[in-house]
């Protein structure tokens, strides 16, 4: 088996056409819950190695990612468990959205929280440069204290950052 891509716009067509798909959404909760297409069955990518065996090996199963990466990964492993028919959605949900083809979800406003953690970092780093500059030399540590976070962010693979995020009212919404 080869494990082939699929476009956005091909597998809405077979949803309009009224296929019954396996539509799999392997995103984390804090992404689904910004939007998510209607029907699509959710296996977080962090619970799939677990939950691969529960999928319908006798129908064709569409992955969607964000990008398209993770479902790349996790097509490989549904082929190492023997599944025959597995397709990647191209571009995954970023191509889905940029096709204008349906989502579900009120907060499609809302940045991925990798974006967040990643704003909110430069935006702590720039204002203690500011403040350092502009008040006291000491909000230098500031800059500091935010830029030894993400190193250790990096090295431990975890973010305390990204866990106050996910707690703020624009994530949890659809959550509750």
């Amino acid at each position: 088996m080869s494990i082939s891509e699929i476009s956005p716009k091909d597998v809405f067509d077979k949803i309009s056409a009224g296929e019954h798909l396996q539509l799999v959404d392997i995103r984390e909760d804090f992404e689904r819950n910004t939007a998510k297409i209607d029907k699509s069955l959710h296996v977080p990518y962090s619970q799939f190695s677990n939950r691969a065996k529960t999928l319908d090996e006798h129908r064709d199963i569409y992955l969607l990612c964000r990008s398209g990466k993770r479902a790349g990964v996790a097509a490989k492993e549904l082929e190492s468990l023997g599944y025959q028919s597995v397709f990647v959605i191209k571009g995954g949900m970023d191509a889905w959205a940029r096709n204008g083809l349906p989502i579900d979800g009120e907060s499609l406003h809302v940045w991925s929280l990798e974006r967040q953690v990643r704003f909110t970092a430069g935006l702590i780093i720039l204002t203690g440069i500011a403040l350092s500059y502009s008040i006291n030399a000491n909000w230098i540590f500031l800059s500091v204290v935010a830029a030894v976070g993400m190193v250790f962010s990096s090295l431990m693979n975890t973010c305390g950052l990204a866990t106050i995020l996910r707690m703020m009212p624009w994530n949890c919404q659809h959550s509750r």
